[in-house]
């Protein structure tokens, strides 16, 4: 399930900056460019919270932000046919790499017998949810 919503998060940001790109071409269609692609790109978070809830955070959020931007990357070329250097090849290649490496690395804390995903103690960020912004003793 989570390459599914990794996936699905990658397609919502290239499809956020592919909007913001052709909103910049013209004035007419700045303003509904920028709206759609906000609208897209704030919406992606949602699949990038529920990765945060069964991965560890370090590892989703490395794996979403490197791989959207490698597929906004990727998009935009393809869709204003822009042509890449070989060192920006190079660069893409590396931060698939990295990405790699993120998930390859393995997840120490259950290798302890330790949850990754812990609550914030209270009186240390935690918030009431009271919507006004309190924190717990």
């Amino acid at each position: 399930m989570n390459l599914l919503w990794l996936l699905i998060f990658w397609t919502m940001q290239a499809s956020a900056s592919v909007f913001f790109k052709y909103g910049s071409t013209s004035d007419a269609r700045w303003l509904p460019c920028f709206i759609g692609g906000n609208i897209i790109g704030a919406s992606s978070i949602w699949f990038l919270m529920l990765l945060y809830k069964t991965m560890n955070p370090n590892v989703a959020m490395g794996l979403g932000a490197g791989g959207g931007f490698l597929v906004a990357q990727i998009a935009l070329a393809v869709v204003f046919h822009s042509q890449l250097s070989f060192l920006q090849y190079g660069g893409l290649l590396a931060i698939t790499a990295g990405m790699f490496f993120l998930s390859m690395g393995g997840n120490v804390a259950q290798e302890r017998g330790v949850s990754d995903v812990r609550e914030p103690e209270r009186g240390k960020g935690a918030w009431r949810g009271d919507g006004k912004g309190t924190v717990l003793p």
